[in-house]
């Protein structure tokens, strides 16, 4: 809101770069330590909630992206 109205559009972008940043450490600290996994079979409800956070972070990565005219990659090749 306080971007549109001051019509500073970077906020939006660097939102979006700490965000991802964020979770890219987050995803990462599960290659050191097995409990901070997104997907661990042993507990279901866990990653149950992991993946439900892995799909807000794309939710908001998306929409602000589409904020900024981005059309969003679903996938990396």
């Amino acid at each position: 809101e306080l971007a549109a109205r001051h019509h500073e559009p970077h906020r939006i972008a660097f939102y979006l770069y700490d965000l991802a940043s964020a979770f890219h450490g987050l995803w990462n600290r599960g290659n050191d330590d097995e409990e901070l996994r997104f997907i661990r079979p042993e507990a279901p409800e866990a990653s149950l909630a992991a993946i439900a956070l892995a799909r807000a972070v794309s939710v908001v990565i998306s929409t602000g992206l589409g904020i900024l005219g981005v059309k969003p990659l679903t996938e990396m090749r």
